[in-house]
């Protein structure tokens, strides 16, 4: 049984020597080799690691993901993604005023809704703007953290991004594991504007590279819709899945609707 929890789990020393061996020493071919030179690693740093540095409190060490790398794919572990182990300001004097000063009934669980997602949003933008990063969490991670579950979080987050305006990614929204297009949808609004391709990586907090896929993935889409190619074949012809395409031809129909015929105007479901 899968477990949202398995990749926090995993994020540890070992894993991070494994990643460290199967990328910089790849004459290394087997992974049981590998695993118990990770393991050996381990042992040698715990003999010799100096005491860590004193963390303030409130403040929670913690290791997270390196924004890096290429789109994830199925059984992609903790292991194949750099990580970065941070203290990060879980709960500062600040939160503990607001907690004091809270109004009772009522108004006080929507106050600790809001402090909530104060927390969260300064524990993710702690990552994004890390001299080591940008470093990513889980909702599970965020969960964590807070005291709260992973679809709990993600609720809150949701409700962030469109209070905001920010994407505010976590580690699945970054290497575009879930399904929601909102990303894209940032991405291609500003390329609309005649944002530059790198302007835009800075502004959505997305890697270049991914910025670059999302607009060249867009813009096949464009030109097929110019060729009069119905929806339902774009897929195919893309080698796009549904759901993408869809997304895709919605973005096109809002700044692009003579590119589609009166039927394909028509919205999705009716």
């Amino acid at each position: 049984m899968n477990s949202p929890y398995t990749g926090t789990r995993q994020r540890n020393f070992q894993q991070a020597a494994r990643h460290l061996l199967e990328t910089e020493y790849g004459f290394i071919n087997s992974r049981r080799v590998i695993e118990m030179l990770a393991a050996d690693m381990e042992a040698l740093a715990a003999e010799f690691r100096p005491e860590s540095a004193v963390v303030a409190p409130g403040w929670l060490v913690f290791t997270g993901t390196k924004a890096c790398g290429g789109k994830a794919y199925p059984g992609k572990s903790a292991a194949d993604y750099q990580l970065v182990t941070l203290s990060w300001p879980v709960l500062l004097p600040e939160d503990v005023a607001a907690m004091e000063s809270r109004p009772s009934g009522t108004h006080s669980r929507s106050q600790q809704r809001q402090l909530l997602k104060k927390r969260l949003q300064r524990l993710i933008e702690h990552g994004l703007n890390h001299q080591d990063g940008p470093v990513l969490l889980t909702c599970a991670d965020l969960g964590l953290m807070l005291g709260r579950t992973d679809g709990h979080i993600s609720r809150l987050l949701e409700e962030l991004r469109q209070e905001t305006g920010q994407p505010l990614p976590t580690k699945g929204y970054y290497f575009d594991q879930g399904v929601r297009p909102t990303h894209k949808a940032e991405i291609v609004a500003l390329y609309e504007q005649g944002v530059d391709e790198a302007d835009i990586a800075r502004q959505s907090r997305h890697a270049q590279s991914s910025v670059g896929r999302y607009l060249r993935d867009y813009e096949r889409v464009k030109l097929l819709l110019r060729h009069e190619i119905p929806v339902v074949q774009i897929g195919a012809m893309s080698g796009l899945q549904p759901t993408v395409v869809d997304a895709y031809v919605k973005l096109v129909r809002q700044y692009h609707p003579d590119l589609l015929s009166i039927s394909e105007l028509a919205p999705f479901g009716a």
